[in-house]
């Protein structure tokens, strides 16, 4: 089977690599009907931001876990995570009986938008304590998902006053997971993860061509303190390596990649990426230059693949 080049793959904002052979046409696929209607989901947000202030003040542990999705998370400044409503609520019930007499005012300070169904809200909050005792100054992040219609908070998070490159790369963290795209060219699996130190995002790419692994990637995503932009650096398994400096959009992510083939030669590549939903995003990659040959744009969806049932043990009477 003849190899394909590092720059024959385009890299998206994760290092989802998606095959781009010269002499086959780019997959067309139908462009999503319009933008969003972003003042009337800013206001949806914002509603939901009063609502939680309002089941806060009263004590309401039901009402502020109904604010969540069902498999929200909550990770405070020592990285202590509560998943799902059901915790969440305990969560809201202890700290209302520990202090009953206290409230609080949440300070929205920016939302935006990443493609249609994602939203980061940053704000900060104030307790209201009882007559006597100092108020509490947290700032905090808020990864909101449109889900059926409706918007909820997917991962609330503690922030300190200087956020870290791990606070920062929140933003992307809905990322981790398993995805793949197909196209009639081939087949890219991608699972991403945290690092140990969860200061970097990670990524295994494997490309696939008539069922067999034609090359694989590692991709490291951090935080450029220097450029106060997202960076990545890749190598591939043939020789090649790049690294891509990414912008935020309205709808989702620039990102300016550039790389060098196993065989010396020079590529760059302009690609966007539309986020359509927490599972599920477009990848367009322009202005595709190899070896100075102007290579044709390219357009495909790529989707979170659902987690694999795992396989039981055999029984002792099977064995």
């Amino acid at each position: 089977m003849k190899k394909m080049s590092f720059f024959r793959l385009c890299f998206a904002i994760t290092a989802f690599l998606i095959l781009l052979p010269a002499n086959v046409p780019a997959q067309e696929l139908p462009r999503e009907n319009g933008d969003a209607d972003r003042q009337a989901s800013e206001m949806a947000i914002r509603a939901n931001v009063e609502q939680f202030a309002k089941a806060y003040n009263a004590h309401d542990a039901k009402a502020v876990a109904n604010l969540f999705l069902i498999q929200a998370q909550i990770v405070d400044e020592f990285d202590n995570t509560i998943q799902g409503r059901e915790d969440i609520e305990s969560l809201f019930a202890n700290v209302f009986a520990e202090e009953p007499e206290t409230g609080i005012k949440v300070n929205v300070e920016s939302i935006r938008f990443i493609g249609k169904s994602l939203a980061v809200e940053l704000g900060s909050t104030t307790t209201v304590p009882p007559a006597g005792r100092t108020p509490e100054v947290g700032r905090y992040s808020v990864l909101h998902i449109l889900k059926d219609g409706k918007w909820s908070m997917g991962v609330v998070r503690d922030v300190p006053a200087e956020p870290t490159h791990r606070d920062h790369l929140e933003t992307i963290a809905w990322l981790v997971g398993d995805w793949i795209d197909e196209s009639p060219d081939g087949k890219v699996l991608t699972s991403c993860r945290w690092s140990e130190n969860r200061n970097f995002l990670l990524q295994d790419i494997t490309v696939r061509q008539s069922g067999q692994d034609v090359m694989k990637v590692n991709q490291r995503i951090g935080w450029d303190p220097l450029r106060k932009q997202f960076k990545a650096w890749m190598f591939d398994s043939e020789g090649g390596y790049g690294e891509s400096n990414w912008t935020p959009t309205e709808t989702g992510w620039l990102i300016k990649v550039s790389s060098v083939n196993a065989d010396g030669t020079i590529a760059s590549a302009t690609n966007h990426i539309e986020v359509t939903g927490p599972d599920r995003y477009v990848f367009e990659s322009v202005d595709r230059v190899s070896r100075n040959e102007v290579m044709s744009p390219v357009r495909v969806v790529v989707v979170r693949q659902p987690p694999q049932p795992q396989k039981s043990l055999p029984s002792a009477a099977e064995k």
